[in-house]
């Protein structure tokens, strides 16, 4: 018997390996350049390792998260050959293979420098190193991230709607955060609000709608054409096995808030309906498109430079127009009949009404999974919300129509930093 088969034999032997499935790993499996599968075929009892699974971290968009579970490894039978064995996981961006070599008993490892917005594969096996190279001791789990969705939208267009027609508006956009169903940035003791019980709600948009004009959308949406765009169009392809975004809420130290870690969305119940979006009365559609003021409900802080929100009731210029009625009122440009209005989210979450605390600033990120699988790149959205006590006797709008009477009524000026 000669050395090398005298070693291999001794390995096997300790090792106890008792299920003979034989049976070579597939050609083209991550481990073929460097590994060669065991050569009595012998394969450890099922179960030493497990439920393996990857995924893009929400913060590092290059950085992937392995994990996987794993039994006693002193319950495996390896014997002295323990200190010889190891776990390897692969990881395959389309470039450069990257392995990483751990410990028997490990739960996880993290990859960086990942390719970016491409399909990653990741293999993992039990490894013993002997003399004569590296033999594969189990079958070869594998588990894909594929990123078949873009990146969610905290935001959607904006556009004047003067029927039977609607009228984009240029650099006009609407932020799918603020308080209750249509985002209305204010919140009021004796408000009748939708949902019944008033809290901080956060919408996404799918990403493949964002690549659509709102015109087009509002056209296809009136049955123009007898076929609505959101019947003909797939926002979510059937390849991504969407189940919902994930939406994390951190502070300045970048701490987790309490109910905002990896929550998951919602669908919206109306998504091809429209918000009226609420601003001030008596501006007209040219003014409202100035590049120094981009239509928004929400102050932008664009490198130091900050537009004026539409619903600010305390900054605006002498040119903004009065405010009619006292408080809060559908949009109206001069035109009659007219109104700002966008279309609602896709997905939302809501949460406590004072889940913000004013004057702090905030990171919000959502990414889309399945089945606890990413699917898509995270999208980030940092707001500073500040409080300010107006002084309004009466809110109308879409809940109260009417004109509703009101106390301690606050208008929250969320500032974005993009």
């Amino acid at each position: 018997m000669t050395g090398g088969t005298a070693l291999r034999s001794a390995l096997l032997a300790l090792l106890a390996l008792a299920v003979l499935s034989g049976g070579g790993f597939a050609a083209g499996d991550l481990f073929d350049d460097d590994y060669a599968d065991c050569p009595h075929g012998t394969r450890m009892r099922e179960g030493q390792i497990a439920d393996l699974t990857a995924a893009r971290d929400a913060e590092e968009r290059d950085q992937v998260n392995v994990a996987w579970t794993t039994t006693d490894p002193a319950t495996w039978g390896l014997g002295p050959n323990t200190y010889n064995t190891s776990l390897v996981v692969i990881l395959d961006d389309g470039g450069d293979l990257d392995t990483r070599t751990v410990s028997l008993g490990t739960g996880k490892a993290t990859f960086t420098d990942v390719g970016i917005d491409t399909e990653v594969k990741v293999q993992m096996a039990i490894v013993a190193d002997t003399p004569n190279g590296a033999y594969l001791i189990s079958d070869i789990l594998e588990t894909n991230v594929n990123p078949n969705l873009p990146a969610p939208s905290f935001t959607t267009r904006l556009g004047f709607l003067v029927l039977p027609e609607l009228v984009e508006v240029s650099n006009g956009t609407f932020y799918y955060v603020g308080y209750n169903e249509n985002f209305g940035n204010y919140k009021a003791t004796g408000l009748t609000t939708i949902p019944r019980t008033a809290r901080l709600r956060i919408g996404l948009a799918h990403g493949i709608r964002q690549e659509l004009s709102l015109t087009t959308l509002y056209q296809s949406l009136r049955g123009s054409d007898g076929v609505s765009l959101y019947d003909s169009v797939n926002f979510v392809p059937d390849n991504a096995d969407f189940d919902a975004y994930v939406v994390r809420i951190t502070d300045e130290d970048g701490d987790v808030l309490p109910g905002g870690d990896n929550v998951a969305t919602m669908p919206t119940g109306t998504p091809n309906q429209w918000l009226r979006v609420w601003g001030i009365d008596g501006r007209r559609v040219g003014e409202l498109t100035d590049n120094d003021r981009v239509l928004s409900n929400v102050r932008l802080n664009d490198g130091g430079r900050i537009s004026v929100a539409v619903q600010n009731l305390s900054s605006l210029p002498a040119a903004a127009g009065p405010i009619s009625p006292e408080g809060l009122s559908l949009f109206a440009v001069g035109i009659p009949g007219s109104q700002a209005v966008a279309l609602f989210p896709d997905e939302h979450r809501d949460f406590p009404i004072d889940m913000l605390a004013s004057d702090e600033t905030y990171k919000i990120t959502a990414w889309a999974v399945n089945r606890g699988k990413v699917i898509s790149s995270a999208a980030s959205l940092t707001v500073h919300p500040t409080d300010k006590k107006t002084n309004i006797s009466s809110i109308t709008d879409y809940a109260n129509a009417g004109g509703t009477a009101v106390t301690n009524v606050y208008v929250t000026e969320f500032t974005v930093f993009k």
